[in-house]
């Protein structure tokens, strides 16, 4: 026995001690190095089920005690190294350091190699056993040669197994399409090599749905030819990968694609002499190098082949959908939304296509579909996390979607038109329900009408937000205390009352700051009255008295405010009507101070202006609706606030008396 100490230090050896995948590839490539033409991977649990032991078994040319002393004290430098180096056998050979070794500690902390190979003097064929421990990287054991009449090869055995490893091993789909995805060109090339993985063997030929080799125009100022090998596979998840080539498929590094595809599975294979070993290590972020002036190409040339494949693919599986009936959407687009969704849709549904089309019945396809439209136009926050759990994309697909549907202008159109559709409705809808005779007797003041309103402020104004709804005025007295910044606390817990002693409740309180005044705001009070209310002088003077109320409390005199209190009915009588109409006021105002104003104000002229602001997109975007679409809609979305009378249709609501 003898002792072989490596020489470079710990901190160098360690850094080549990566994940396990790449560890069980390393084992793998270097018995295609001694010319194998068989590998198996092979794994022992303990007593417990819990793996205890990979085992990679190759009949390559093995490794005499001579080889295994050079090759176990030399890193950096290998018998590979040499450019054109090629096998016994005449294979290309892939390692060139003699790190490969060291990248079989990520899987365990003990590997013994136990090697088989024909001596070069006297045609004796002889056994080594080498050991090495983890904790000791730099040291290896190697015992002395035992002649035997075996064939030749290499056994690895790796014990004290890494919980990355097990973790590995457990994923045994994500090791299995490492494998498959590394050596798919080393396979198809190799007829004499093969690799078997717990008992199966790897076939990429039976997973390949295309395979399609692409001339890259070399980059200014680089020599020699570049090309790219696409090959799609029928599998699900694939992790993408861009392999740095040489032109006769040795592997020296690694990229992501950086490239976006939704749907596609996909390995790319980028060829070309130039590439040094571990160039990954050189070339992410690098443009300026030949390398990575070849890689930019390279990525360039596979964004635009699988552009055009998506494009074909997804036309040919949403025709396919259709002829079987499946497809969630009928006939053509009748706007630019309808159409910007469709487009978007698809996407989304080419990302759960593979899924959707593992349910053989039609049926099942069609309900799978139908459940994704409805969640991507009605519940948006909600698809993602759907689409995760019903395809089980992995993170990566998740997110790419995510970021894919985030810059793409045809998601904030569908957005846009969603919310101005929803609008129309909820203005046709509103109509109905304050014009209505049926309806308008029953649609009380603050406990529906009120209650639908404090959702949909817009009406309003597009300028106003929420800020209180239905609280006693103290409160909406705290929160602008804290929108106008002021650091104090309220000095009593007193009430603020009406002029006759009672509490004074506003039904809505819409506020925003005004950008063109700096650190001004201002305040719209409304006060809703029921429809079948007619507003009187009274309504008016307790619309005063809410502003004298406010305005004048000392926590409310402050000079960068403003306040605007609106009385809005169906109807009025004249003597309110002809207070809006003042020579020198706008109309609609009824009184104008230096603290606020009165507004008086219909339902009619409300809605007028809030459909009038509409009117534009509408046009734009194509949209139609109408008083039945608007009651529908009003139903759906406030069902618990309407009154009894049947707001869907019924024949004994007499037709809305639509305002001017």
């Amino acid at each position: 026995m003898s002792e072989i100490v490596v020489a470079p230090g710990t901190t160098m050896l360690e850094g080549l001690v990566k994940n396990p995948q790449i560890g069980l590839c390393e084992l793998v490539w270097n018995a295609f190095d001694e010319d194998a033409t068989t590998v198996s991977i092979e794994v022992e649990n303990s007593e417990f089920g819990v793996l205890a032991l990979v085992r990679v078994v190759d009949n390559g040319s093995g490794m005499t005690r001579r080889r295994a002393e050079d090759a176990f004290s030399l890193v950096g430098d290998s018998w590979k190294r040499m450019p054109g180096t090629k096998s016994a056998g005449g294979r290309s050979v892939h390692g060139k350091h003699g790190r490969g070794r060291f990248a079989a500690f990520a899987l365990g902390g003990a590997v013994n190699w136990e090697s088989t190979a024909r001596e070069v003097e006297g045609d004796e064929v002889t056994t080594i056993r080498i050991e090495g421990r983890r904790e000791q990287l730099r040291r290896f054991e190697i015992n002395d040669a035992v002649t035997i009449g075996a064939g030749t090869g290499t056994t690895v055995e790796i014990g004290a197994v890494t919980d990355a490893a097990i973790a590995a091993f457990e994923e045994r789909t994500a090791l299995h399409q490492r494998l498959l995805t590394e050596f798919a060109l080393h396979l198809d090339r190799h007829s004499d090599f093969e690799i078997e993985f717990l008992g199966k063997q790897i076939d990429p030929g039976a997973l390949i749905a295309t395979k399609k080799v692409i001339k890259v125009a070399p980059p200014d100022h680089v020599e020699g030819p570049v090309s790219l090998t696409v090959i799609e596979w029928n599998l699900s998840d694939v992790e993408r990968r861009l392999y740095l080539c040489k032109e006769d498929g040795t592997v020296a590094g690694e990229l992501p694609p950086a490239i976006q595809a939704v749907g596609a599975e996909f390995s790319a294979y980028l060829a070309w002499d130039g590439f040094p070993h571990d160039a990954e290590l050189l070339l992410e972020g690098d443009t300026e190098s030949p390398a990575g002036k070849v890689v930019e190409a390279g990525r360039a040339a596979l964004r635009k082949y699988l552009t055009g494949t998506g494009r074909r693919r997804e036309a040919a599986t949403i025709e396919r959908w259709r002829k079987e009936g499946v497809y969630p959407y009928s006939g053509e687009p009748k706007s630019e939304v309808e159409k910007a969704t469709r487009q978007t849709f698809n996407v989304v549904a080419m990302a759960a296509s593979r899924t959707v089309d593992e349910a053989k019945s039609p049926p099942s396809k069609a309900m799978a579909l139908s459940l994704l439209k409805e969640t991507f136009e009605n519940d948006p926050e909600a698809l993602l996390p759907i689409l995760k759990q019903f395809t089980k994309l992995s993170n990566a697909r998740i997110i790419e979607l995510s970021d894919l549907l985030e810059r793409t202008t045809l998601t904030h159109l569908i957005s846009m038109g969603r919310e101005v559709a929803d609008r129309i409705d909820f203005i046709h809808g509103l109509n109905a329900l304050l014009f209505d005779r049926m309806t308008k007797k029953k649609l009380l003041e603050r406990k529906q009408l009120h209650r639908i309103l404090a959702n949909e402020t817009w009406v309003f104004g597009e300028e106003w937000s929420l800020t209180g709804d239905d609280e006693r005025l103290q409160e909406v007295l705290r929160k602008y205390l804290k929108k106008l910044g002021l650091d104090v606390e309220l000095a009593d817990n007193a009430p603020i009352v009406r002029e006759d002693g009672r509490d004074a409740i506003p039904d809505l309180v819409l506020g925003r700051r005004l950008e063109t005044r700096e650190n001004h705001y201002a305040h719209l009070v409304v006060e809703l009255k029921r429809p079948n209310h007619r507003l009187t002088d009274d309504d008016v003077s307790q619309l005063r008295s809410y502003a004298s109320a406010i305005t004048n409390d000392e926590r409310f005199d402050q000079p960068n405010s403003s306040w605007e209190f609106w009385l809005v009915g169906n109807e009025m009588k004249n003597e309110v009507d002809e207070q809006r109409a003042q020579d020198n006021l706008p109309f609609g105002v009824v009184q104008s101070s230096r603290k606020y104003k009165l507004v008086v104000r219909t339902w009619a002229e409300v809605l007028g202006d809030a459909d009038h602001r509409l009117k534009f997109v509408q046009k734009s975007l194509q949209y139609e609706s109408n008083r039945d679409s608007g009651l529908a809609s009003m139903r759906k979305k406030y069902q618990e606030f309407l009154p009894d009378a049947d707001v869907a249709g019924d024949d004994s609501i007499a037709e809305s008396q639509q305002p001017a």
